[in-house]
């Protein structure tokens, strides 16, 4: 008889905790807001190439990008005029570097590397903002 109700307690306590964690699983995702940041992560290869080549983002809702270079080169990413900014990011070998932005207007811009020789080589892409 001891044993039944030594597994209905864990059974219990089980339930509980689960019930909390729950509960506040579901606070914690229905208090965000909206408009909250687009995590975008781009990686950086030393092939001279950006995975992905192309980006799509909303316009008007911040946008955090990374530039992920896990690579022996350098390399950066430039957009040379997004609502009139020019936004860079320089990726050092082994970092992964970020920054925030918030397109305000739509249409499709160029981005690229600006290492000498990377461009040409075809380190290009696009970002498209919708």
């Amino acid at each position: 008889m001891h044993p039944k109700i030594g597994l209905l307690a864990i059974a219990l306590i089980s339930t509980l905790i689960m019930a909390c964690a729950g509960t506040s699983a579901a606070g914690s995702s229905s208090s965000k807001p909206a408009s909250s940041t687009q995590d975008i992560t781009v990686k950086a290869l030393d092939t001279l190439k950006f995975d992905p080549s192309t980006i799509t983002v909303k316009s008007g809702t911040p946008v955090k990008l990374t530039v992920a270079n896990s690579g022996a080169l350098e390399h950066d990413w430039v957009v040379d005029d997004l609502d009139g900014k020019k936004i860079s990011i320089d990726a050092k070998p082994k970092t992964s570097p970020s920054s925030e932005f918030t397109p305000a207007k739509a249409g499709t811009y160029d981005f690229y590397c600006s290492i000498p020789g990377h461009r040409e080589a075809g380190m290009v892409g696009k970002l498209v903002v919708q």
